[in-house]
């Protein structure tokens, strides 16, 4: 009984995917790819600054790297969690693509695509196994040892060998700090890691986004503006 009630649960999609299912699962598929390569971006250049960095002889008094490091936990985080979606759909692709009712449709040019692209994911899932592993490695031991702030304002790492490298598709992972929204888009800040489109953004305290967008690099912090005589720590 068990197994008929879950014979009947199961929709014809399930049980014989065709051409929507796929185009579906494609358009996830891009999205959770350039969600992942974008922050993959900013953890990289994140960490390209720390390494080129002379660590002082008491780290906890440096707090640029401090908080250079702190932001290089955030976006890491942002990674690991895109990395995952993108382990997890490229799991369904495929899984689609060995459907009988699917396989047809992927032949030829675009069975080769479709490899290629999920050859694409696998390296970058590969490449967070190996950033996450440095992470652990150079910047959480002193993460545990040092009392963090957090990072104070900052337009990101404008490196162009590196941005050209790993931004295909024109996304770049910014840091939203504290209350109010990041615009264009008026997306709510929450202190979490957004995509920008473009590279052009500014924080706003609300949706009217009264503010005027200016050129933002990977792994940059979009926030209210540091009042004279706050500590602001991170300008980089």
């Amino acid at each position: 009984m068990i197994w008929i009630g879950l014979f009947f649960a199961l929709s014809p999609a399930d049980l014989a995917p065709g051409a929507q299912e796929l185009a579906a699962a494609e358009l996830r598929f891009q999205e959770v790819f350039e969600a992942a390569e974008a922050t993959g971006a900013a953890v990289t250049q994140l960490q390209s600054r720390w390494a080129g960095g002379a660590a002082p002889k008491d780290v906890c008094d440096d707090h640029d790297r401090l908080a250079l490091g702190w932001r290089i936990e955030r976006f890491g985080a942002a990674w690991r969690e895109s990395a995952q979606a993108l382990r997890v759909q490229a799991a369904r692709l495929r899984a689609l693509q060995a459907a009988p009712t699917v396989a047809p449709l992927v032949a030829g040019d675009a069975g080769l695509a479709l490899g290629s692209r999920l050859e694409a994911a696998d390296a970058l899932v590969a490449r967070f196994i190996q950033g996450s592993a440095w992470e652990v490695a150079y910047v959480r031991p002193i993460l545990a040892a040092c009392p963090i702030a957090g990072a104070g304002l900052d337009d990101g790492v404008n490196n162009p060998p590196l941005r050209a490298k790993a931004e295909g598709s024109g996304l770049v992972a910014v840091l939203a700090s504290g209350d109010g929204v990041v615009c264009p888009g008026a997306v709510r800040a929450d202190d979490a890691v957004v995509l920008l489109k473009g590279g052009q953004g500014c924080w706003a305290p609300d949706a009217t986004c009264a503010c005027e967008p200016r050129a933002v690099f990977p792994g940059a912090v979009l926030g209210p503006p540091i009042v004279e005589g706050e500590a602001a720590q991170g300008g980089e």
